[in-house]
């Protein structure tokens, strides 16, 4: 009886390795990915990108740059996944005709899959956006602009008191801070106070920067994230303590949705319409069902990440490089002076975004700054596509990150130096089609409009408000890890601000 179960056991093991082996030989030799050059551990399994980004922690995009620099410009980078290099693949993967669905492992490693961000399919994320728009359209966002300014005038008084106590300001920290209580504010009508907290230390930022990373550990293992992601709060802040905050928010996010949905008479006493009106209007819906529990929870969770880290990342990052080149910075603040003369009266956002050298440098700035830095995944149709000149299979999962595209020396020369001087030209119109931050086609970002004021109204202020200057930080200071939006390890940009009396 034991040597049968021995046996067996043994006969079990050398079934699940030859299947392992035989799964192998037949993703490097017979795959129809074949052909596509790539390392061989790549082609061979998945668990390749697992040993990259988890056992040794390296920033895929990095790793992407080193492999298209070898292989050239189609790179087998998985048993059945393409990445492309040449910029065009960008416009052909993500174009609006290109109704591609999205790669079920990696959007799946949110948390968000009933979310505007986390469905797969066209048709679905298209009925949820066209149910959204109306809240981001650019007519929303002008009438909502009073919003931000409250916001940018109250990170201003912290910078202020800051200065008057002798301390340098973490601007990383305080952008987030400030995109958090506006996207919140915005969408929910329920600030978290982000920009209350000392060192802007927020306990939903805090624990936003150290969930990154853990995007990786979710991605390629999800029994790891179900098992996280299904615990009880108290539970949860007990197994990780460093994100707390964030469990925190997830909580007040979870009574909202219940509170609006069995109380919808609560929404009248709101000063703005908010996604729950919109996510709970019958109309809006056309016939549709309306969203359930878990759809309003997990799409108020998806607005809080997409607009509270890109936006503070992008501002930390065009604040840096405005520092780091005197003479811009003074030219900027001469500019912004034009249309802002009195301190104490602000113009409209539609005043900043006649001002060619602020409107150049936000360009530069969304160019330079990493924002989703990873490759958003497709999946080619049955059919088949053509994608930058090669016949790619129906079924294969492709990608280009925008960090190859807009560090492209082909379209943008010298790509390592920040000068907005590039979309001043008389070729500047041509370089438009190449600034895909907010990516492009059906699935683009949805607050494009929102980002674009928060950023307009961020970089006039302190320009208009502050003589700054840099408290230490270096450009090695803003290296970051790919963990599908950046983590910056290193020191934060620390900066000196002192107001301006007039």
């Amino acid at each position: 009886m034991e040597f049968s179960i021995f046996l067996l056991v043994w006969t079990l093991i050398l079934a699940w390795v030859g299947r392992g082996v035989v799964r192998v030989v037949c993703n490097i030799f017979f795959h129809p990915l074949r052909k596509f050059p790539g390392p061989n551990w790549a082609k061979a399994t998945e668990w390749w990108k697992t040993y990259i980004e988890v056992v040794k922690q390296e920033s895929m995009t990095d790793v992407l740059v080193r492999l298209h620099k070898q292989y050239g410009d189609v790179v087998r980078v998985g048993p059945n996944e393409l990445h492309f290099a040449n910029p065009a693949a960008y416009n052909e993967i993500y174009s609006t005709s290109a109704r591609w669905d999205k790669e079920r492992i990696l959007y799946e490693a949110f948390g968000e899959d009933h979310s505007s961000f986390g469905l797969l399919s066209y048709a679905e994320s298209k009925q949820r956006k066209d149910v959204l728009q109306p809240l981001f359209s650019r007519r929303a966002i002008l009438n909502m602009q009073s919003l931000v300014r409250e916001n940018m005038d109250h990170l201003a008084s912290v910078l202020i008191n800051n200065n008057t106590a002798g301390k340098s300001s973490d601007l990383l920290f305080a952008f987030r801070c400030y995109a958090i209580d506006t996207i919140t504010n915005f969408c929910f009508s329920k600030s978290v106070h982000a920009l209350d907290e000392p060192e802007f230390a927020a306990p939903i930022v805090v624990a936003m920067d150290a969930s990154l990373p853990t995007f990786h550990l979710f991605k390629h293992f999800p029994l790891f994230r179900k098992t996280i992601l299904g615990l009880p709060p108290w539970l949860a802040i007990k197994a990780s303590p460093e994100t707390a905050g964030l469990t925190n928010l997830q909580v007040i996010l979870g009574e909202q949705v219940r509170e609006v949905s069995s109380n919808p008479e609560k929404l009248k006493d709101t000063r703005y319409p908010t996604i729950y009106h919109r996510l709970l209007d019958k109309d809006a819906h056309k016939g549709n069902p309306v969203p359930d529990f878990t759809a309003l929870y997990e799409e108020a969770q998806t607005m809080m990440f997409a607009g509270g880290v890109t936006v503070g990342d992008a501002l930390m990052t065009g604040h840096f490089h405005v520092l780091d080149q005197p003479e811009l910075y003074k030219k900027l603040q001469a500019e912004v002076r034009t249309v802002w003369p009195d301190i104490n009266s602000p113009p409209s956002f539609e005043a900043f975004e006649g001002l060619p050298l602020l409107t150049a440098t936000i360009k530069e700035t969304l160019r330079m700054s990493p924002g989703a830095c990873s490759p958003l995944l497709r999946v080619v149709p049955p059919s088949g596509a053509t994608v930058s000149g090669k016949s790619i299979p129906g079924g294969t999962i492709v990608g280009i990150t925008s960090v190859l595209v807009h560090q492209s020396p082909s379209i943008f020369p010298v790509p390592e130096k920040f000068n907005p001087g590039r979309w001043l030209g008389d070729d500047a119109k041509g370089l438009e089609q190449w600034l895909v931050a907010f990516s492009k086609g059906p699935r683009s970002c949805l607050g494009i409009n929102l980002a674009w004021c928060e950023l307009y109204i961020a970089f006039a202020t302190m320009l208009r408000r502050f003589e700054m200057r840099l408290d230490g930080t270096k450009r090695e200071d803003l290296v970051w890890r790919d963990c599908f939006t950046p983590y910056f390890s290193g020191r934060h940009l620390r900066v000196w601000c002192v107001p301006v009396d007039e």
